[in-house]
């Protein structure tokens, strides 16, 4: 499409042409974000969304003195294609010499070769002088300006000159036009005042765009999940009587904010008397719930936060103390004081557990977005926060910040995401923009005789999902990628069948970042080499979401299932707590079928990156077909159905009759 169609004022264009709905997508950007509010963005894979949204970001943040952009994405493989786009941003664009700048940064252990847990320090600029150490992070910085960097440029650079990636990278962001970083520095409290402050950044001045959208609330709800246990406060408590007696021992008061070692011990008096009624609350709790004959039953129930506090607060009250400076104290013990043993150096204190978990008890106590639940099987008792409103967070930050995209391929439907977040109505445009890929390209096909749901599983219905899989391996030219609601359907339905012809990668739980580049090393080599590879994963796994499958990598991906999360007391508590607040009918789409089905259109979405891509998409659950669950498909989806296996083995056959070979430009 021309350009001509966009509006007249943008200038940060990363393409001579544009895509069909890119432009749209661009001038509905300028026009919300300079009326400070948000464009929620539904953009299928391949319409170019990142350079939309930073089209429209800049252009925004050039015309505002002090304002810069937030790029903000759950996964480090995302980082590379916004550095890229801006690369070729500065290519075309001629802003009065002003190249755009950009600082691509991500967590300090990622980026340092060595950080002691104890001190908070690495050890990259070790021995060097002050004056020279200045002298070369100066270089590094003029580096990462000079044009946009990969953070992995970044570390090599550094690694070379002996010079710290993270605290230049850090420096650099007061300048940069965009700082590209993960959901936590925004979202997570801790993360947001120890680094944006730091950075230069004021919240008034951001215009944020936020990747993959669709996972930012649970990034939220996940970031406030904390446990106790009887375990953890009798470790708390040793680590808070080491720090005190180290303290003592060295003369020095040891604690912030007016904290002295006698508080110290009084915290540690409450605390051991608080952890002698915890131990009763917790087996009364557990008998309350079972009988003594099913002592191994997993049981869990809710409860009030303000009847923990309760036991903690009458205990704290006989040494005179409040719960904020016990909290304080908990979380000002100095980790380099203490004799920690090597293997637990990169764990997280349990002094600080327990005050994190106190803390947000006490925060939001009174709060009905705080669902409280006591676990216990055998002899393992457990006390679990839950928010179940992200927007207790997101809200305040939206309202603060001058406006930004929020996007992704599964932002289904947008209305449901500005809800939960907490951006106010009048701040809000939605819109869905169409796919560029042709329906020819990309078939998808529901298969009407298999389901995941649990009273129709069995032996048949297993076998029918198994041949379903075998009529699209045995017609399929290259690599397959299936993904399973769990790793125990992933099990059962892939590794225990024989797959003749294709070489097996099935993910599981230990699975890291390094393994899953390997395995995506593996997939090109094969093709290379000929060997046809079957990669199986699970809905929200490592493989499912965040990995560039570039080249037409996958010839089809399978859906088996749907991943509708378990029952449970917070899976109930928050469908309840959507429905008081957002409305009747909320509860169950917002909090349980529509992430679930959001899950499978990004497994989906996995063959296909680009319009070139071809790929051959099958759906293993007829409840897809109707009802609520089709509802919550996109409306511009058309599938077809299957009645059988044979049918899916035909249809898969004909479309690679039709494109035999792969779109392998990069």
């Amino acid at each position: 499409m021309p350009p001509e169609e966009l509006t007249p004022d943008v200038r940060f264009l990363a393409h001579d042409s544009l895509r069909e709905g890119q432009i749209d997508m661009i001038n509905d950007g300028l026009k919300v974000i300079s009326a400070g509010g948000f464009l929620l963005a539904n953009a299928p894979t391949g319409i170019g969304k990142t350079a939309a949204a930073l089209a429209s970001a800049l252009t925004v943040a050039r015309s505002r003195t002090g304002a810069r952009v937030l790029f903000l994405t759950g996964r480090q493989s995302q980082h590379r294609i916004v550095v890229d786009t801006v690369r070729k941003i500065n290519d075309r664009i001629d802003d009065k010499g002003r190249d755009v700048t950009l600082v691509d940064i991500i967590g300090r252990e990622s980026m340092c070769k060595d950080v002691d847990r104890k001190t908070g320090k690495c050890s990259c600029e070790q021995g060097i002088a002050e004056s020279e150490r200045s002298n070369r992070r100066f270089g590094l910085i003029n580096e990462i300006m000079s044009e946009p960097k990969h953070v992995e440029y970044s570390i090599e650079f550094a690694e070379k000159r002996r010079i710290c990636a993270w605290a230049a990278a850090r420096e650099a962001a007061s300048d940069a036009d965009i700082l590209v970083c993960d959901y936590n520095h925004m979202f997570l409290e801790s993360v947001r005042k120890a680094s944006l402050s730091s950075m230069g950044i004021e919240l008034e001045n951001v215009i944020v765009v936020v990747d993959e959208a669709h996972n930012l609330p649970n990034r939220i709800l996940r970031s406030l999940n904390r446990h106790l246990t009887y375990r953890m406060l009798g470790s708390g408590i040793d680590q808070l009587r080491e720090y005190c007696d180290e303290m003592e021992k060295k003369g020095k008061t040891g604690f912030v904010e007016g904290g002295s070692i006698d508080v110290g011990r009084d915290c540690e008096t409450a605390l051991q008397a608080f952890r002698k009624k915890f131990s009763v609350w917790t087996k009364k709790m557990r008998g309350s719930s079972t009988d003594s004959k099913d002592i191994g039953k997993k049981i869990e129930e809710k409860v009030g936060a303000g009847e923990i506090l309760a036991m903690l607060r009458q205990e704290l009250a006989k040494e005179d103390l409040e719960l904020d400076t016990l909290i304080n104290q908990l979380k000002s013990v100095d980790q380099g004081e203490l004799d920690q043993e090597d293997e637990d150096e990169d764990e997280e204190l349990d002094v600080h557990r327990v005050g994190s978990f106190l803390s947000i008890l006490h925060k939001y106590e009174l709060d009905s977005a705080l669902c409280v639940v006591f676990n216990s099987q055998g002899n393992d008792h457990r006390i679990t926060t839950h928010l179940l409103d992200p927007g207790i967070v997101s809200a305040e930050i939206f309202d603060k910040i001058i406006g930004g995209v929020l996007m992704s391929g599964t932002l289904t439907p947008p209305e449901m995401y500005a809800e939960t977040l907490g951006i106010r109505p009048g701040k809000c445009a939605f819109h869905s923009y169409p796919s560029p890929f042709l329906e020819d390209r990309r078939p998808v096909m529901i298969a009407a005789d298999v389901t995941s749901k649990f009273t129709a599983r069995g032996p048949e219905n297993t076998k029918r999902i198994q041949n379903h899989i075998k009529a699209v391996l045995q017609s399929t030219p290259g690599h397959v990628a299936i993904f399973c609601q769990s790793y125990k359907m992933l099990e059962e339905i892939v590794g225990g069948e024989y797959w003749p012809g294709r070489r097996t990668y099935i993910e599981d739980r230990t699975w890291s970042k390094r393994i899953v580049d390997t395995r995506l090393n593996d997939l090109y080599n094969a093709r290379d080499g000929g060997i046809k590879v079957v990669l199986a994963g699970v809905f929200g796994g490592r493989l499912s979401e965040g990995v560039d499958y570039s080249g037409n990598i996958l010839d089809a991906v399978i859906c088996v299932g749907i991943p509708i999360a378990p029952q449970s007391v917070s899976q109930e508590a928050l469908r309840d707590y959507i429905e008081t607040k957002h409305g009747r009918g909320k509860g169950w789409k917002y909090g349980c079928i529509q992430p679930a089905v959001n899950s499978v259109l990004q497994g989906m979405g996995r063959a296909i990156r680009k319009v070139e891509d071809r790929a051959f998409i099958l759906l293993l659950d007829n409840r897809l077909l109707s009802g609520q669950y089709r509802w919550c498909l996109p409306s511009t989806l058309t599938p077809s159905t299957a009645n059988d296996a044979k049918r899916t083995g035909r249809r898969v056959k004909a479309f690679f009759e039709r494109h035999p070979e792969p779109a392998r430009g990069e």
